[in-house]
């Protein structure tokens, strides 16, 4: 199956008063019909600026999508596209489920209106009769009830939950071939994080769609994702099935997530594992392994050298001097997540 996203060299900078902050750096990623993405890394590792990359969604920012990336989207390259062409790929090509839905929507608008807009403007010969229409029938596949009556509210008067269900309305309105959920369950609470997650698996299957969903919390991917990038310093330090990860990390960084995850039969009184120290700053040429101060197994080659990605089948692949031949071997902790998803 030919791939519907390929990704190539993908770098971002975010030029300031102080420097360049290079907050991607030559990451490449595909994408075929119908399949699910994740990719995982703490808050600022470049994951965001990554999935924004792919409409180029920087607004007024000082973002700049280096010379020699590519964002290849059915062929067309969206980092060299016109600002008009760009038009038809959002939304109608690729959706994007924002994070913060109460910051997303505009609250001078009800959400039938919001709606309908999106949908009027890839198909600018459809009534606004029948998109209103349209927009109640995509409130009822998004679970919230009597859409008719909610067609009419602001989002002032939704729940959380409620305006994250419009949110995924809005991004599902004209039928894209992907949809980016960007941590679109952070600001919400346990119960409705649950509920949105079980949306957005029902809507994959119903429409066959391909995802690409982003988040700090590897716990929550399993269920939906079918393959899962690991991000740090705006790098891929390892990639692979949600299998291989789960069942068989080997970068240091990705040990470290799963071993925030909690634990079932956690007591009350047991002590959260946390990363120690604090990420790199993205203004320096990072040309050792990023990781190399955090990580408990690094090597003086770590803090001398980036290692480069190293194939360990077809599917998996990882950035680490531990799988060089010449590294001592390591034990991953005992206490991963991994062993509890099966």
């Amino acid at each position: 199956m030919d791939n519907i996203l390929e990704v190539k060299n993908l770098s971002v900078s975010f030029m300031s008063y102080i420097g360049e902050i290079r907050a991607v750096r030559d990451v490449s990623f595909s994408l075929k019909p119908g399949e699910t993405l994740a990719i995982v890394g703490e808050s600022g590792c470049g994951k965001t600026v990554t999935v924004k990359a792919l409409m180029r969604l920087f607004g007024n920012s000082a973002a700049v999508i280096k010379e020699g990336s590519q964002i290849l989207f059915r062929g067309q390259d969206i980092a060299k596209m016109k600002k008009t062409d760009l038009y038809n790929i959002r939304g109608s090509g690729i959706g994007m489920i924002f994070q913060d839905p109460m910051t997303s929507l505009n609250p001078t608008m009800n959400v039938g209106d919001q709606i309908v807009e999106g949908i009027r403007t890839h198909d600018q010969k459809i009534s606004r009769r029948d998109a209103i229409a349209r927009a109640v029938k995509l409130l009822e596949l998004v679970g919230i009830p009597s859409p008719e009556e909610r067609i009419k509210n602001y989002p002032h008067q939704l729940s959380g939950g409620m305006r994250q269900r419009v949110m995924i309305a809005i991004a599902i309105a004209c039928s894209p071939d992907i949809i980016i959920a960007d941590e679109p369950t952070t600001a919400l609470d346990v119960t409705i994080q649950a509920q949105v997650l079980e949306l957005l698996r029902e809507l994959k299957d119903k429409l066959n769609t391909a995802f690409i969903l982003v988040t700090h919390d590897l716990g929550i991917v399993f269920d939906f994702s079918d393959r899962i990038q690991v991000m740090y310093a705006g790098r891929i330090v390892e990639r692979g099935t949600k299998h291989e990860i789960y069942k068989n990390p080997v970068h240091p960084y990705t040990w470290a997530l799963l071993n925030s995850i909690p634990r079932r039969g956690l007591q009350s009184k047991d002590e959260l594992y946390s990363i120690k120290g604090t990420p790199p700053d993205l203004m320096l040429p990072l040309e050792s392994c990023p990781f190399a101060p955090r990580c408990d197994y690094a090597m003086p080659i770590c803090k001398a050298r980036a290692p480069q990605e190293i194939a360990l089948s077809d599917t998996h692949g990882a950035a680490c001097w531990l799988l060089h031949s010449m590294a001592p071997k390591v034990e991953r902790p005992g206490t991963l997540r991994g062993a509890d998803n099966e």
